[in-house]
């Protein structure tokens, strides 16, 4: 039996129509964000060539949406999940952000080339990536199994919601970058796919708690684990990169990324509009572009559980993976993910999960929503690393 539906905002499409498009709610928040109300600029520093491979692969600020929804998963799942400790809890919460975490490396020049495994993670071979984590946490010393069992189911839920929500988002990043309103074009696809994640966030947090983010901290109420936890987390993304994509990146590359991104949120906190407006200021006179990073993904203090981007007028999107036209909302669609969260971690605890148990699962579709059409070898580990 499904649980019942806690967060239904989050992110909305409308149709790919473009005469549709420039009118209504559309129109109304295309002429916004052209005016300045912040969407996503380039990422600095190179990030966005790791993160941005195209249009699907998006770094995204979505990281109470995560939380949340791992929240509920746990509470749904209770028999299949029991996280009898507090690392287990924090390694499951943790492991709800999926590979997000290695875009922030970025700020660790040392390691910022491991960045682009975000990217890879996001989009290639998400089956055999799913069984060869799995396959890691088998491999774990019995000390340390559950708890890197608890982060693999945690991971499941982000690739599940990911993959359920995305093509939603994506549509609705397509109809506003084809409204033909002036530097707002296809260019700015993935800017605005930030933006709109980020309204949504704040959607959420306010219908979950009541809070927003001047009484609930985003930077200190979540990617919380111990060191212990983080070290045994790092086995998995080593291991899972190596058989996966033959890459063997270095062995504290998560745990790094997670510092990383902890920095991220505490610099992107501000609870003042006059302070997020001059940094924005400040950042688009340096950077000379016409939008703003730091407004696009730091959270507002705004008080309200609903989004513009909720289709809750069920209007018709195309799933621009598969052209497939849905009136779902975003509530529709966390609670779709959320009726089917129980079976993914119970299929991905389960023995014997391999590359067949999860490209039966998976479908092999990535976290953006769109299937990955390269072959699938029902084969990995260190016969994956040499292919």
């Amino acid at each position: 039996m499904a649980c019942p539906m806690r967060h239904p905002c989050a992110a909305v499409r409308p149709h790919r129509n473009r005469r549709r498009a420039r009118d209504g709610v559309a129109s109304a928040r295309v002429r916004q964000m052209s005016l300045g109300w912040g969407i996503m600029a380039e990422r600095h520093n190179g990030a966005s060539r790791a993160a941005h491979r195209n249009q699907k692969g998006v770094t995204m600020p979505a990281i109470l949406t995560h939380d949340f929804f791992a929240r509920d998963v746990a509470e749904c799942a209770k028999a299949e999940l029991p996280l009898a400790t507090l690392d287990e809890r924090d390694a499951f919460l943790l492991g709800s952000q999926g590979p997000d975490p290695l875009f922030y490396i970025e700020l660790y020049p040392l390691m910022a080339k491991w960045a682009e495994m975000g990217g890879l993670m996001h989009d290639k071979r998400p089956a055999r990536l799913l069984a060869a984590m799995r396959e890691a946490v088998d491999r774990l010393s019995k000390r340390e199994r559950a708890v890197g069992a608890a982060y693999l189911a945690g991971f499941s839920c982000h690739w599940l919601l990911d993959s359920t929500v995305h093509p939603f988002i994506n549509a609705w990043a397509y109809d506003l970058t084809h409204a033909g309103v002036a530097g707002l074009g296809p260019e700015c696809d993935s800017k605005v796919h930030m933006e709109v994640e980020r309204d949504l966030d704040e959607a959420v947090l306010f219908r979950k708690t009541g809070k927003t983010i001047a009484e609930y901290r985003p930077f200190a109420n979540t990617l919380r684990a111990s060191r212990e936890a983080l070290a045994i987390i790092d086995k998995l993304y080593f291991y899972a990169a190596l058989w996966t994509y033959g890459r063997p990146i270095d062995p504290t590359t998560f745990s790094a990324s997670v510092g990383c991104y902890r920095t991220m949120m505490r610099l992107l906190y501000a609870t003042r509009e006059h302070h997020r407006s001059a940094i924005a200021a400040l950042e688009r006179a340096i950077s000379g572009a016409p939008y703003s990073t730091y407004s696009a993904l730091s959270h507002r203090v705004r008080a309200s559980a609903s989004s513009e981007f909720d289709n809750s007028e069920h209007r018709a999107w195309t799933n621009p993976a598969t052209g497939i036209v849905s009136r779902e909302s975003f509530a529709n669609l966390y609670e779709r993910a959320l009726d089917r969260a129980t079976s993914v971690v119970a299929s991905v605890l389960s023995p014997g999960f391999d590359s067949a148990a999860s490209y039966a699962l998976t479908g092999n579709i990535n976290f953006g929503g769109a299937r990955d059409e390269e072959s699938f070898p029902l084969s990995h580990g260190t016969e994956a690393a040499a292919s």
